[in-house]
């Protein structure tokens, strides 16, 4: 029985040894194989070089604990015999090696530490003096001077456990116990000089090829830009990379056979750190050298290119761009005799314009770059025709075409981030020679999200209070994740206007989803609208525990609302109401009362920015099928439903012979005060509701009530409205048990929306109060005009009782207001400018593509609507075209056979009624109310998300 036991130890810390934890852990946080990158030691070394710090930090800890385990578990069983302790760790760290291909110093280190931590101790400070030692007094590296204290660490452990066990006379000391330290120190020794070294692999390997993967901090910008390029496929010409150094000292670069000289000449250029980033070009600081035709010439120039970051110009540079003194990597390349070499922009770089420039010269690139020659400039609109530009003699139209190409493709390579190119063409090839983001287009401003949050053109009045509220919410949103790392963002720039139109801030957003560890498609995402792919376990390592908060908000985000609607909500929204009419209160009371409600809309707008996020991560990983959520809780398809029944409870009063006529539905009216009544009742209940929801400068429905009227006539005239209702008796109890975890966000979501479009309501209602007044002083001219003033003109009026200047500021930004109504609009915004260039029509193409919102094919006739006042005559066989689809567009989509929407996806009000009323849905057909035309013949495919104009 005992030797059983230890038998099961020593075969146990084998086993334990051979497990690949430290592979797994790299595997699943990274997604790489160790086994096949660097040295392919996998070892805790490996883990932090290849699979980054989240992966070295678990891989260290799981070391740790293996190492701890055999020692400890020999220590509770055989406690009067240590050898054993020592023996259980050669096997695991033999395990290891063999098995799970790592070094196992980390295992050893901390097992013996639990067989005694002095011995450890000793051994640890022996190791430290000798890599101190070594290093400052021997001509060896410090990667060198580090490998030979880690192996003279390990054989004083031999020393060390003689001499303790001497000075404590232990009576369990025997001299198998020191043969046992001595084989696992003889075993680390030995695997130390067999494996090679993850963290010195950068100091030792003294050249890289482009077609290696590249880490940026030891190549730069520029070299990993190249390598990125030549791994996927472009025209990149070979290239080696030499590290990074920071020392002027440390230029000792002896040259390498695998570099050749014999068949082409060589051309030395500058990598540094920083160089070529987002947000700095360094263009032209440091030198480049060439061509270079002999070996003799070789390190001179690597010398001269590296002593060029110490230039005084350069330092200058980089501390004017407040970049570190970080070192700079040197890219050696072929040096190619070119025909033509130009640079190209993928935008315009003037004003981020649809136009990808080309600029060329005869002979090298370096003359288009230097300044000293007019280049050819070409400026080619995506899209148009070459036929059409006055092409240079010396650029054939072919490689034109191909730049054209590159261009595009190297663009959304980088994830839609305009790109400065340098290239060549030999005559037979074009070459890319550099690519680097253009820095002064940037921050990039998107339409995506931004047009179904804050749909249509905005005033200044609606934007200066909508602005502070959603961008706090999205920056307290973005510090509850990652805290102190966000504390250098200024979410005051989440959003902006241009041409009155709301975008938000990609380059911001996409920062913050790298903090977060979201995939690179995060930018596509925002910028493009497509998917963005699966976080990496191990980026997303470091934001948990502000995700895990961020989680437990939404967790109790019922019960919150619950709690702030009883205190807060309600009591603020009865407080108003109950209120004097609001044409008896003073130009203060007025604006205290707008104040109030802002503050109220302030905690009103964080829950209804993260209800729907919560509800649609809730279906998405419980896999709730859009027919289990009871969307008919909403205010917008509530109203409709209310509207539908009292239509039927009206036509239940015609009789079969009876037509059904404006002038018989007045009467109906006039002789039934209870209908009369109902219908007021229904405006009283939902007349907060408006086109935009988030705009106030829009008229509510409860001041339209003759559009209302004229709806609830066209629905007791046409038997076929009918709406859809959530039906959840067929549901499993499985499927019962997924909808149950959405079905109470739900029904919050929606009490939300209520609550959020009242508030917006009555601080509509408050202005207009107040315009009713500056009007009656002959401060504002008309009803609308307080929407062009911003709100803090309005209180600084109203607090300081000075009579202000307002009617030509209102005049100015009315002209302006009206001239952004008739834009066409750009998805994507470049820089703090807008392009002088509008952006094209939808190209005349058959069939055009969008999102699929709400299943159905049809055929129908194009009907533009682009405000409620809309409504179309007849219904049976229009499809709609909108600009946007807010709570309050419900009643128009009525009236729809189906419907087509500029804007919006799968979430938005659009799709969310087109699907209540069972009727075709395509959303995100940009441009689609000023291309597609009245009376155009086209077929809605809500499987497929397309729209195919058919032929007439």
């Amino acid at each position: 029985m005992y030797f059983g036991v230890i038998l099961l130890l020593l075969l146990g810390s084998f086993s334990l040894g051979a497990l690949p934890l430290t592979r797994w852990v790299v595997q699943l946080l990274s997604g790489k194989n160790l086994s096949q990158l660097g040295t392919g030691n996998i070892s805790v070394s490996a883990a932090f070089s290849q699979g980054g710090k989240q992966a070295g930090i678990i891989a260290v800890i799981l070391e740790i604990a293996r190492g701890i385990i055999p020692v400890i578990t020999a220590k509770i069983l055989f406690p009067n015999t240590p050898v054993l302790q020592i023996v259980s760790l050669i096997l695991l760290v033999a395990g290891r090696y063999f098995i799970a291909k790592g070094g196992g110093v980390t295992n050893a280190t901390w097992g013996i530490l639990v067989y005694s931590p002095i011995i450890a101790v000793s051994s640890g400070i022996t190791g430290l003096m000798i890599w101190r030692v070594s290093y400052l007094l021997l001509p060896i590296s410090k990667s060198s001077s580090r490998l030979w204290a880690s192996r003279l660490g390990c054989l004083s452990a031999i020393f060390w456990v003689w001499f303790w066990h001497q000075k404590s006379q232990s009576p369990t000391f025997s001299p198998w116990e020191l043969v046992a330290v001595i084989g696992l120190a003889v075993e680390l020794v030995i695997i130390n000089l067999a494996q090679k070294d993850d963290v010195g692999l950068y100091m030792k390997q003294q050249y890289f090829n482009l077609k290696d993967k590249l880490d940026i901090q030891h190549c730069g910008e520029k070299a990993t830009r190249l390598s990125e390029l030549k791994r996927a496929g472009f025209k990149v010409p070979l290239g080696w990379v030499l590290p990074a150094i920071n020392r002027l000292e440390d230029i000792n670069i002896p040259f390498k056979k695998q570099i050749q000289l014999t068949n082409y000449p060589l051309i030395i250029r500058s990598s540094a750190i920083g160089e070529d980033s987002n947000n700095s070009s360094a263009a032209g600081q440091y030198q480049t050298i060439g061509p270079i035709y002999s070996p003799t010439e070789l390190q001179p120039a690597i010398i001269q290119c590296r002593q060029s970051y110490w230039n005084p110009e350069a330092i200058s540079y980089r501390q004017n761009q407040h970049l570190p003194d970080a070192g700079i990597a040197v890219l050696i390349q072929p040096y190619l005799a070119s025909e033509v070499a130009g640079v190209m922009f993928t935008r315009n770089p003037l004003d981020g314009g649809s136009q990808i420039i080309i600029e060329a010269l005869r002979g090298g690139a370096e003359l288009v770059v230097g300044g000293q020659f007019t280049p050819v400039h070409l400026e080619i609109e995506i899209n148009t025709l070459i036929e059409e530009l006055e092409l240079p003699s010396f650029l054939p139209k072919t490689v034109i075409l191909e730049l054209v190409q590159l261009a595009q493709d190297i663009e959304a390579f980088y994830q839609g981030i305009p790109q400065d190119i340098e290239w060549c063409w030999d005559g037979v090839k074009v070459w890319i020679l550099q690519t680097r983001p253009i820095t002064n287009l940037r921050p990039i401003w998107t339409r995506t999200i931004a047009a179904e949050v804050i749909p249509g053109v905005i005033p200044p009045l609606t934007w200066s209070i909508n602005r502070p509220l959603t961008c706090g919410v999205w920056g307290e949103l973005f510090t509850l994740v990652l805290g102190k790392k966000v504390s250098h963002l200024d979410f005051k720039q989440t959003a902006t206007l241009f041409a009155s139109h709301a975008y938000f801030n990609a380059s911001l957003l996409g920062e913050i989803f790298t903090l977060m560890g979201l995939p690179k498609q995060g930018l596509e995402f925002l910028v493009r609208g497509q998917k963005m792919g699966k976080p990496p376990l191990g980026k997303l390592f470091p934001s948990l525990p502000g995700l895990w908060r961020l989680i437990q908000r939404e967790r109790h985000l019922d019960q919150d609302f619950k709690r702030d609607l009883e205190q807060l909500f309600l009591p603020t929204l009865q407080q108003i109401e109950s209120h004097q009419s609001l044409e008896l209160l003073t130009l203060t009371q007025l604006l205290e009362q707008s104040e109030t409600l802002q503050k109220t809309l302030k905690l009103a707008t964080y829950y209804n920015i993260i209800a729907p996020i919560g509800l649609a991560i809730r279906r998405s990983l419980f896999k709730v099928s859009d027919a289990w959520i009871p969307t008919h809780t909403s205010p917008e398809v509530a109203s409709m439903q209310a509207l539908q029944t009292l239509a039927d409870q009206i036509r239940e009063t015609f009789t079969e012979t009876e037509p059904i006529t404006h002038q018989s539905f007045e009467q109906k009216l006039a002789e039934n005060q209870q209908f009369h009544q109902q219908f007021e009742t229904w405006l009283q209940t939902y007349g907060y509701l408006s086109e935009v929801g988030t705009d106030i400068s829009v008229p509510n429905w409860l001041e339209q009530p003759e559009i209302f009227k004229e709806m609830l006539f066209k629905i007791i005239k046409n038997v076929n409205y009918r709406m859809e209702n959530l039906n959840v008796s067929n549901l499993n109890q499985w499927e019962k048990w997924r909808q149950a975890q959405c079905y109470e966000r739900t029904l919050t979501k929606s009490k939300i929306a209520e609550v959020y479009g009242k508030l917006l309501a009555h601080l509509r209602w408050t202005i207009l109060a107040i315009e009713s007044q500056a009007i009656t002083q002959g401060i504002l001219e008309n009803s609308g005009d307080i929407f062009y003033l911003e709100w803090d003109e309005i209180k600084a009026w109203i607090e300081q009782n000075i009579e202000p200047d307002f009617i030509p500021k209102v005049h100015q930004r009315r002209n302006i207001f009206q001239e952004d109504c008739d834009r066409t609009i750009l998805p994507v915004v470049y820089g703090t400018i807008l392009p002088k260039h509008r952006l094209q029509n939808i190209q005349n193409a058959a069939i055009l593509q969008g999102i699929p919102a709400s299943i159905g094919c049809v055929e129908g006739t194009i009907k533009i609507c682009r405000s409620l006042t809309n409504i179309i005559d007849q219904t049976e066989d229009k499809i709609l075209v909108v600009p946007y689809t807010d709570a309050g567009w419900s009643p128009i989509l009525l009236t729809a056979k189906a419907i087509i929407s500029e804007v919006g996806g799968q979430l938005s009000h659009g799709a969310i009624i087109a699907r209540e009323y069972g009727i075709p849905a395509v959303m995100n057909i940009q441009g689609a109310t000023t291309s597609l035309k009245d009376g155009q013949r086209v077929r809605v495919d809500g499987y497929q998300g397309t729209v195919e104009i058919l032929e007439d």
